[in-house]
């Protein structure tokens, strides 16, 4: 079923040694996402995302254009890209849900991988 492929592709990456996401750029993923100039922002992310190890930005890559495939049918499957990324964010950052204070950052998380699916023709 596709529970079962997207409990699995989730699975998998929670068994990765580190997320598909590095650490090192949570930080400025979470700075970005406060520009308040859309273009600016997405530029941002844009220079974000080559940052990444080219092993995770080709799995980055596929996993965000499948999720964006997956958004364009939402009137069917009812999975917009804001679902896909309430689903998929924890498992591409990993996050620390016991640090009190990242439990305030996790909408502004959320929202980064929601753009993401959202322009991904932009960012690929």
């Amino acid at each position: 079923t596709v529970n079962a492929v997207a409990g699995a592709l989730k699975a998998f990456f929670a068994d990765l040694p580190d997320p598909l996401i590095p650490y090192s750029l949570h930080q400025e993923l979470l700075e970005t996402s406060k520009i308040l100039d859309k273009t600016e922002r997405l530029h941002e992310l844009k220079e974000i995302v080559k940052k990444f190890h080219p092993v995770n930005y080709d799995v980055f890559k596929y996993v965000i254009t499948h999720l964006n495939r997956v958004s364009q049918q939402h009137k069917t499957n009812f999975m917009t890209a804001d679902n896909l990324s309430i689903c998929f964010w924890p498992t591409l950052m990993r996050p620390d849900f016991e640090n009190r204070e990242f439990l305030s950052t996790t909408k502004i998380h959320q929202s980064v991988i929601e753009t993401f699916i959202q322009q991904c023709q932009f960012f690929f």
